[in-house]
């Protein structure tokens, strides 16, 4: 793979700034540059190498599923070992040859990887089986939020968000819980870590929310698939809808990992509408609108995403920001500031990250930072 080949990023939609960056000059998404400390970057090399394989047993399972013949499908997972085992021994070799050493150089260079051996969305059947499980829960976690009031409904809410977010199958200690079948949404919720959380700005949360002004609109950048974009945040944007706050969902345009596509995405809400009055009113007055990130990969640079989004931040005055989930909202964007009100909300589940940010797994992070 050569360095054009690594670094180039395709878009069959045109890309711009994220219009609320508040220094798109200075933002730089991903501030861990591997290729400075030995120890940091043997980490994420061999985390890697080892979650990859893992990923094409399941690439592999999608191509028979999808009725590719076993001698191609073998072949693909082939191709696409060895493209991505190139990359990892370049870097490995030549940490600088394609600047910074991040995160999310190496998601992007996997992604490609992959659709370049024709696997279009390894992770396709776990998807759709997290989904259908986490949809039959909705109802119920609907009236559970509906049944409470004041502080807390908000604190429902924003545990609800936590507790989604454990499902990520990019994660090497949540794929084994999940593999030995121990994750579930309503034991996960019971079993979070107890206040004060790792970065615990809820008080702060609550009270603009309880004696703020509405927001406008909200861009909510969502995370994975299943119980964490139906169970948790899902439940999020329905309680904004109902204050008068209106909302835009983005996800990523590509697959990467488990991640909810746009095009999930929109299926899925089409769902909830069936069921959910709000929800109903909600997108046929467009007050609810999904709009691509442009992204595909787990983490995200906000100096690129799909012109879009940009337009319709634009167009709906959006003074609130939520960005979730442990790649956008803490291997990129921690500390990246906005023209707006902002929600940084994502469960710790990698000990790299946790090191990195000098926290425990499972650690909760609430970071809510105020125009």
């Amino acid at each position: 793979m050569t360095p054009d080949a690594a670094t180039d990023r395709p878009s069959v939609q045109p890309t711009a700034v994220f219009p609320l960056l508040a220094e798109p000059i200075t933002y730089f998404a991903c501030l861990w540059d591997l290729a400075k400390t030995d120890d940091r970057r043997a980490y994420w090399l061999g985390l890697f190498r080892e979650h990859y394989e893992g990923l094409l047993e399941l690439a592999m399972a999608d191509a028979l599923d999808r009725g590719v013949a076993n001698d191609r499908a073998e072949e693909q997972v082939a191709n696409a070992r060895a493209g991505f085992g190139a990359f990892l021994k370049q870097v490995e070799a030549e940490p600088n040859v394609f600047g910074p050493l991040t995160i999310l150089l190496m998601c992007e260079a996997r992604e490609r990887c992959l659709r370049r051996a024709n696997i279009p969305d390894p992770y396709r059947l776990a998807k759709q089986q997290e989904n259908e499980t986490a949809m039959a829960l909705l109802p119920a976690v609907f009236a559970e939020i509906d049944a409470l009031a004041g502080a807390d409904r908000i604190d429902r809410i924003m545990r609800g968000v936590f507790a989604g977010n454990i499902f990520d199958l990019g994660a090497v200690k949540t794929i084994e819980m999940f593999k030995d079948g121990k994750v579930d949404f309503h034991h996960t919720l019971s079993k979070l870590k107890g206040r004060p959380w790792f970065v615990d700005h809820l008080d702060a949360w609550r009270d603009r929310w309880l004696n703020g002004p509405t927001h406008q609109c909200a861009v909510m950048f969502v995370d994975n698939a299943g119980p964490d974009v139906l169970l948790g945040m899902v439940p999020f944007a329905r309680e904004l809808l109902r204050r008068g706050t209106g909302v835009i969902l983005t996800a990523n345009e590509t697959p990467a990992l488990n991640d909810v596509t746009h095009a999930e995405l929109i299926v899925l809400i089409d769902r909830i509408a069936e069921i959910d009055p709000l929800i109903n009113e909600a997108l046929k007055s467009g007050e609810l609108e999904l709009v691509s990130s442009g992204n595909g990969a787990p983490l995200i640079d906000l100096r690129r995403v799909d012109s879009r989004l940009a337009e319709a931040v634009y167009r709906r005055d959006v003074d609130l920001c939520v960005i979730e989930g442990m790649g956008r909202a803490i291997e990129t964007n921690f500390d990246a500031a906005f023209n707006c009100d902002t929600l940084k909300l994502a469960m710790i589940k990698d000990l790299g990250v946790g090191e990195a940010m000098g926290a425990e797994l499972y650690d909760l992070v609430l970071r809510f930072d105020p125009a």
